[in-house]
């Protein structure tokens, strides 16, 4: 007999249940639960018409029975792209804090950089029906925050903001804050200057960062060299790496923007190895603020970024606006630059002059 399709009685009220699946497909509800189940009893067109209702809502089935059944699990998931990098173990651990003051549990996952992984991520923390969710970045795919907001998840985003966009970020501007360091540069005189920064394609904060320290220099009628810019992983040595490559131009850099610390220690160490002084030979500036940062030789001058505020306000925000059955408010947080002894003066051919010495020792 033919199947005929039956009206859903549902008006756009929020996360679809079970039921409802049920009365869309034609099935019943022990059908659609064997079908989420991945049960081998029910035939492939009765699975398929059932995926196609649950796929149409981003239906998520939830892995916790009590909170299927009084909607609340008191549990709020972040997700950061490494723990090798502190700045977000100080964000998360903040985020904590507040979560364990107001009840609830935590989840951390951590998505190396991968939106298939991330993505992963989320739907297996709606599986186990967290109330919320902490989001690093805004790049990812509107399918992804469509199933988030689906399934009733309020969600803010943390180290991006952006005042054009509609998702809850809070956050500070990226943009203004590498352009804060790039102007430091320059009005020390600086014309010939590096860029070292994360991957642009996976990481929409070093995109920023990128695009500021670019468009910053243009601003003061200096064209960025292409050789002198590099897009490396968060690790020290591929800071040591990156500026041993710079420095081996033929017109070498007098000052770099190293748009993360990690790296930033690792340029300069790698300095420090090539018998070259900073800030006289090579003037550097970081972002984050690390506290290695104030211990290295020298002190490195850095952008400091709230990121304990900003892992505390995300977490009040949301936890409240979850409580309050109302939508997540944005924040934009203000960054400041710390100087310290690693950036000064431009000084013409100092890399030179520092090559000759280092040739003359030997």
């Amino acid at each position: 007999m033919a199947f005929k399709r039956m009206r859903s009685p549902r008006r756009d009220r929020g996360v679809i249940t079970v039921r409802e699946i049920a009365h869309e497909s034609g099935v019943s509800t022990a059908t659609v639960s064997r079908v989420l189940s991945s049960s081998e009893v029910v035939s492939e067109h009765t699975r398929a018409r059932v995926m196609a209702v649950v796929n149409r809502y981003h239906y998520v089935p939830h892995g916790l029975a009590g909170a299927l059944a009084s909607r609340r699990s008191r549990q709020i998931g972040i997700i950061i792209p490494t723990i090798a990098n502190s700045i977000y173990g100080c964000c998360t651990q903040a985020v904590n804090r507040v979560a364990q003051r107001a009840g609830y549990t935590v989840l951390v996952g951590i998505s190396e950089f991968s939106p298939e992984h991330e993505a992963e991520i989320i739907h297996r923390f709606l599986e186990r029906r967290v109330e919320g969710l902490i989001l690093t970045g805004m790049t990812r795919a509107c399918e992804l925050y469509k199933k988030i907001e689906h399934n009733g998840v309020r969600f803010v985003v943390t180290w991006k903001y952006n005042s054009d966009r509609a998702r809850p970020a809070v956050s500070f501007d990226n943009y203004k804050a590498a352009a804060m360091a790039v102007e430091h540069l320059i009005s020390l005189g600086h014309r010939r200057i590096g860029l070292i920064c994360g991957r642009a394609d996976v990481n929409d904060r070093a995109l920023e960062r990128r695009r500021s320290f670019e468009e910053t220099m243009r601003a003061h009628g200096i064209e960025p060299d292409p050789e002198l810019i590099f897009e490396r992983e968060f690790e020290f040595s591929e800071g040591r790496d990156a500026v041993a490559t710079m420095l081996q131009h033929e017109r070498p850099p007098t000052a770099l923007f190293i748009a993360n610390d990690v790296q930033a220690v690792g340029a300069l160490l790698k300095c420090r190895e090539m018998g070259l002084s900073v800030p006289e030979d090579l003037s550097i500036v970081g972002f984050d603020d690390l506290p290695i940062t104030q211990y290295v030789n020298p002190p490195l001058t850095t952008v400091r970024v709230p990121s304990g505020e900003m892992g505390r306000l995300a977490a009040e925000h949301l936890i409240s606006a979850i409580q309050r059955g109302q939508p997540v408010k944005s924040v934009e947080l203000s960054t400041c630059l710390v100087v310290r002894g690693s950036t000064g003066p431009a000084r013409t051919s100092s890399i030179r002059r520092a090559r000759r010495r280092q040739a003359a020792r030997g």
